[in-house]
């Protein structure tokens, strides 16, 4: 699983980083701009993407918490890191093995000036969402919290199956992913309301993916994994739906293929 995963954080950072919204991500330095330094934890950091993409925008000192279950991703940080982060920055990072479910309120007690997460708040539950923000609001954390799945898939050329495919995807988002049931695409609007609940200022802003002929790996594992989704739920009849596979997995190795995907970016500060 860890391989599989590293390989598919790989594959997708390119496009993470296009689809970053960049209004957020310029409010969040700006929020930080008159500080010499500042401490971050990344919860759920995978190979350490968000520490790449937002070191530059933030404080020349800086000081990160990686926190992630897998040892095998936090392992794999210092070699994705290495040469990528700016040089004129003293940035100094640590790994964190936790586990963002049962340790979450432990983790986000540990000192930092700011949260992040990304790509993976569709996979948890409200009520981790609400200990999220309870824990955010006790502690006076503001949170940024990028490249959530919000549910819209479009694809060109279109094919008279996608929509079947995307109404089972969607389902099978709302599986419990270890959180409890899922949200999966209305995970965003449930944490911009918990955060207002607790009186946060809540700013957000979409963050789609936009995915040309050029970027065939992503596209053939996306169109691999709705696939298997959707399968999974079996609803739909496995002829067509591993016909669709086929069309869709042609016109992504013939460069045809765009896809966009939905992503909400979220960035929340306490006002108490």
């Amino acid at each position: 699983m860890s391989a599989f995963a590293a390989v598919w954080l790989d594959l997708r950072e390119p496009a993470d980083r296009r689809a970053r919204n960049a209004d957020l991500m310029a409010a969040v330095a700006r929020h930080f701009r008159d500080r010499t330094q500042i401490a971050v934890t990344d919860l759920g950091c995978g190979t350490g993407a968000t520490l790449r993409v937002l070191a530059p925008h933030l404080p020349a000192r800086q000081h990160w918490r990686l926190v992630d279950r897998d040892p095998d991703l936090l392992a794999a940080i210092e070699q994705r890191c290495d040469g990528r982060l700016p040089v004129t920055q003293a940035i100094a990072w640590q790994a964190h093995p936790a586990d963002v479910q049962s340790d979450l309120e432990v983790v986000m007690a540990l000192p930092a000036d700011l949260v992040t997460l990304s790509a993976f708040l569709d996979l948890t539950s409200s009520a981790w969402l609400e200990r999220m923000a309870t824990a955010a609001d006790v502690h006076r954390r503001p949170i940024y919290a990028t490249l959530t799945y919000d549910g819209r898939i479009a694809w060109e050329p279109a094919d008279p199956f996608d929509s079947q495919v995307w109404r089972a995807f969607n389902a099978h988002q709302e599986r419990d992913k270890g959180f409890g049931g899922a949200l999966g695409p209305l995970a965003a609007a449930r944490l911009i309301e918990c955060l207002a609940a607790h009186d946060f200022t809540v700013h957000h802003a979409t963050a789609d993916w936009m995915l040309g002929g050029h970027e065939a790996g992503l596209q053939a594992e996306l169109v691999k994994g709705w696939h298997q989704a959707a399968s999974e739920q079996d609803v739909l009849d496995r002829h067509d739906l591993d016909r669709w596979r086929e069309r869709r997995l042609e016109a992504v190795q013939a460069g045809r293929a765009r896809i966009t995907v939905g992503h909400v970016d979220i960035w929340a500060l306490p006002t108490r």
